[in-house]
């Protein structure tokens, strides 16, 4: 499932995982639902969960001395990502206005309370060809009104949000929209199934926009296929990528990357709404398990257990 950002993120974004109780190896659980998930740790059925997926799973391990809680950093970006070759989203003052009508300050202290990381682009602050694009499309209600006219929605418009069924997304859904309303833009929330995602999302291309996690540390680069899911096509990006994935030498590849990313973020080819947060619970028993989240790997080797 790693051949491709979406599907890697999507396989991730429907589970979480725990290391075993056994010293002599790892055993990785997956979970669907978060209450199971954390009742599997509070019971010893599991040490660790690698990566929380809302902060109202903390609340059963805060101020408990069996458990410990870490934060890190990580390379899950959420996004509002649209299909970019439908009406009206292949127009980029569109998308520009949707991103402006979002206050992301005060959403990622509504579904993280404060935790994670504003980001104004697909690329994490990990990554070499990183820089900060968060001003590029600011909080500016009257920005994202002024767009819409200039795009001839003065008066709004309805699309359809398909919305993953596991947190955060539903809540992130309803979030986007109050805020859409705002500025006169009205979101009918349709919640769907890991496995709808990747079959009418992913696969057939049959969605308006869609809320999505992804998890890889190089996906920028798949603003550079037209053929992806989202559909962006521009040739300035795509000559990059194609270039970066040819450089000579990594500070010529992250220039590259660098100017494809300004681009895309220029052209809001999606919203990038925050950096998760990455935390990891454990049990006060287990040392050695790494905190930040690279990709989605978890590295067991140096886990033990007193």
């Amino acid at each position: 499932m790693s051949g491709s950002g979406a599907a890697h993120s999507a396989s991730s974004a429907t589970t979480t995982t725990g290391a075993s109780r056994r010293r002599t190896r790892a055993t990785f659980h997956y979970f669907t639902d978060a209450s199971a998930e954390s009742n599997a740790l509070l019971t010893g059925e599991i040490d660790l969960v690698t990566t929380i997926q809302s902060p109202d799973a903390l609340t059963a391990f805060e101020g408990n001395d069996d458990f410990q809680i870490s934060e890190g950093t990580s390379t899950t970006k959420e996004l509002l990502a649209f299909n970019d070759r439908v009406v009206p989203f292949d127009d980029a003052r569109v998308r520009r206005a949707v991103y402006s009508a979002v206050d992301r300050d005060k959403l990622l202290e509504s579904i993280w309370a404060g935790r994670g990381q504003l980001i104004g682009s697909m690329v994490p602050p990990t990554d070499p060809w990183y820089e900060d694009l968060t001003s590029l499309n600011p909080y500016d209600p009257e920005l994202s009104k002024q767009l819409l006219d200039e795009a001839g929605l003065a008066d709004g418009f309805t699309f359809t949000l398909q919305t993953p069924n596991y947190d955060p997304h539903p809540a992130v859904a309803e979030f986007l929209k109050s805020e859409l309303a705002k500025v006169g833009i009205t979101v009918d929330i349709k919640v769907i199934t890991a496995d709808e995602w990747y079959s009418v999302v992913f696969k057939e291309r049959a969605f308006e926009a869609t809320l999505q996690e992804h998890v890889n540390d190089r996906d920028v680069v798949w603003y550079g296929n037209p053929d992806f899911y989202w559909g962006f096509d521009n040739a300035d990006v795509q000559r990059l990528v194609g270039e970066a994935e040819q450089a000579a030498t990594p500070e010529e590849q992250a220039a590259k990357l660098k100017e494809a990313n300004t681009i895309i973020a220029t052209e809001a080819a999606s919203n990038w709404l925050y950096l998760y947060p990455q935390i990891v619970v454990a049990s006060s028993e287990v040392s050695g398990f790494p905190v930040n989240g690279l990709n989605s790997q978890f590295y067991v080797y140096n886990i033990t257990k007193a």
